[in-house]
């Protein structure tokens, strides 16, 4: 069987269509039909049904696909490996991160590393709303969530966790009084997010390290640090915020420090990949961009 042939079979597979592949692997689209004809005369099988208009695999596709996408992946790893040692990281890499986030802490670091490595073609793909961190199209997305993850069989390198605080406007707690207890954030106007972070209710941490959450009464939702922390300040409500992001304001006393009796869960920021075979230059942008939040948040 030609390795290059089932090459080009696997990326249509995933594609979804021929141009899709063409685009991917850089082979004129023509190549790509003839690869694929090739290859189905070799098994004398059809691997693909195909008309002007619709692309899907048969069953001896899908069995094809099924047994052989993980082994050129590993083959194309070695590849990669190879070429590293001898000529430096290339290659492709798509990379999804928040909008926000990712252009305050990591547009100078993934600018850097594209510096560095010229011959990677850097894909970086930004959303105000949160996208599926499992899209086959993306070598890596940088997620944030607070808890415990919904889906513990995600591919998932935790990159820094940020400790949090409930905070609030001295006008707030003079107008509702001092929450004490979390079950007393049910009772009071609080600011939460939208669409990030699941959204409500609020995460926790008791004593015993174990996690409990907690509904709140929320009439504005945002999906902007930004825009949460200048609600919070002027007192729209209370609103948890990892403890970096507003440290000055508390110092300034534009906000409270809330103490309750447990601690709101941290916020974890975590790379998540698509499937276990993560190339060499995946890798080291992610290991970049932890070492980049490491620095920058926690220890500024």
């Amino acid at each position: 069987m030609n390795l290059n042939y089932l090459k080009v079979f696997i990326e249509i597979a995933r594609q979804g269509s021929m141009l899709g592949a063409s685009r991917s692997l850089g082979i004129p689209n023509s190549t790509i039909g003839r690869q694929l004809s090739q290859l189905e005369k070799e098994l004398d099988v059809r691997l693909i049904s195909r008309n002007t208009r619709h692309l899907s695999l048969t069953e001896d596709g899908k069995e094809l696909f099924e047994k052989t996408a993980h082994l050129i992946d590993h083959i194309n790893e070695i590849e990669n490996d190879t070429l590293y040692r001898k000529n430096g990281l290339s290659g492709k890499i798509n990379i999804s991160i928040p909008n926000e986030f990712g252009t305050i802490w990591l547009s100078s670091c993934i600018a850097k590393f594209a510096k560095r490595h010229p011959m990677i073609s850097l894909d970086c793909s930004t959303s105000m709303v949160s996208v599926n961190p499992m899209r086959e199209d993306m070598d890596v997305s940088i997620i944030y969530h607070r808890g415990i993850p919904d889906d513990s069989s995600l591919i998932m390198k935790n990159l820094v966790s940020i400790p949090s605080v409930v905070v609030g406007s001295k006008e707030l707690i003079q107008k509702y009084g001092l929450p004490t207890q979390v079950s007393d954030m049910s009772s009071v106007p609080c600011i939460s997010t939208l669409y990030a972070l699941r959204a409500n209710p609020w995460h926790f941490i008791d004593h015993h390290k174990n996690h409990h959450s907690q509904k709140v009464d929320c009439n504005y939702r945002v999906d902007s640090s930004n825009l949460l922390i200048s609600a919070a300040a002027e007192g729209v409500g209370f609103a948890i915020i990892p403890q970096p992001f507003c440290q000055k304001l508390i110092d300034q006393g534009k906000l409270v420090k809330i103490e309750l009796d447990m601690e709101p869960a941290p916020l974890h920021l975590a790379a998540i990949f698509p499937n276990r075979i993560i190339s060499t230059r995946t890798r080291k942008l992610v290991d970049e961009i932890k070492e980049t939040l490491e620095s920058t948040i926690l220890f500024q």
